[in-house]
């Protein structure tokens, strides 16, 4: 896990003159479908959880082809009320997220800027897959049938992957906004909780709705901005 960071940490610091970084922010959703057995004892469902999710990306692209990759580094952190009980997960993720650009997909285009020719959808759309992994918090406080206090204070790596699609839209030639939706899953996270052994592990499935602003700085340097 430290030398997957590692790798990300030098990609946002690379310094190459084309690189383009991209912030990323939304709606994320949190839901380990087998912790719901949890739900006798809280008096309702606790999953799925909703939060926000953080990130940052660098770009960089195959030529001659619309193939771009994204590797992200993202924080995300969800928190449920379910009675007195509060459920918190915080999670912070790496992704290397590849893009495919199927309608433009033979163009060298370093697309998309506002100065582009040809229409939006086609120079814009594309779908996404990415292989990850995710380091996560959990801190609950639960309050049992019988009136007791449970407190669970772990961390798990969960290892995975997503799929998802975007439509770059290039208002400048400086910045591309980019609406983004996302399918999150693995299939293994443990909670070392103390409680019954059908909580400790469970599939992991989370939903992303966000957008991403870019900042081209190729177009930056081409005009001599500062």
């Amino acid at each position: 896990m430290k030398n997957s960071f590692l790798l990300a940490c030098l990609f946002f610091l690379a310094s190459q003159a084309f690189a383009q970084f991209g912030v990323i922010g939304g709606y994320k959703t949190f839901n380990a479908t087998k912790w719901n057995a949890l739900g006798d004892e809280v008096g309702g469902d606790p999953f799925p959880i909703s939060g926000y999710h953080a990130g940052l990306d660098y770009w960089f692209r195959v030529k001659k082809r619309r193939i771009e990759f994204s590797p992200e580094l993202s924080f995300s952190s969800f928190k449920k009320e379910v009675g007195i009980s509060t459920l918190k997960h915080q999670q912070l993720s790496f992704f290397f997220n590849t893009s495919f650009y199927l309608l433009d997909f033979k163009s060298d285009c370093n697309c998309p800027t506002f100065s582009k020719d040809g229409n939006t959808l086609s120079k814009g759309f594309f779908l996404e897959l990415a292989p990850g992994v995710s380091f996560i918090n959990h801190d609950w406080q639960v309050e049992n049938s019988n009136g007791s206090l449970i407190k669970i204070a772990d961390n798990s790596l969960s290892v995975g992957g997503s799929i998802g699609a975007g439509l770059d839209i290039g208002f400048t030639d400086v910045f591309t906004l980019t609406p983004l939706a996302r399918f999150y899953f693995s299939p293994k996270t443990s909670l070392e909780d103390g409680l019954k052994a059908e909580f400790e592990d469970s599939e992991l499935q989370q939903v992303f709705a966000g957008l991403r602003l870019r900042v081209h700085f190729n177009e930056i340097n081409k005009y001599g901005y500062r």
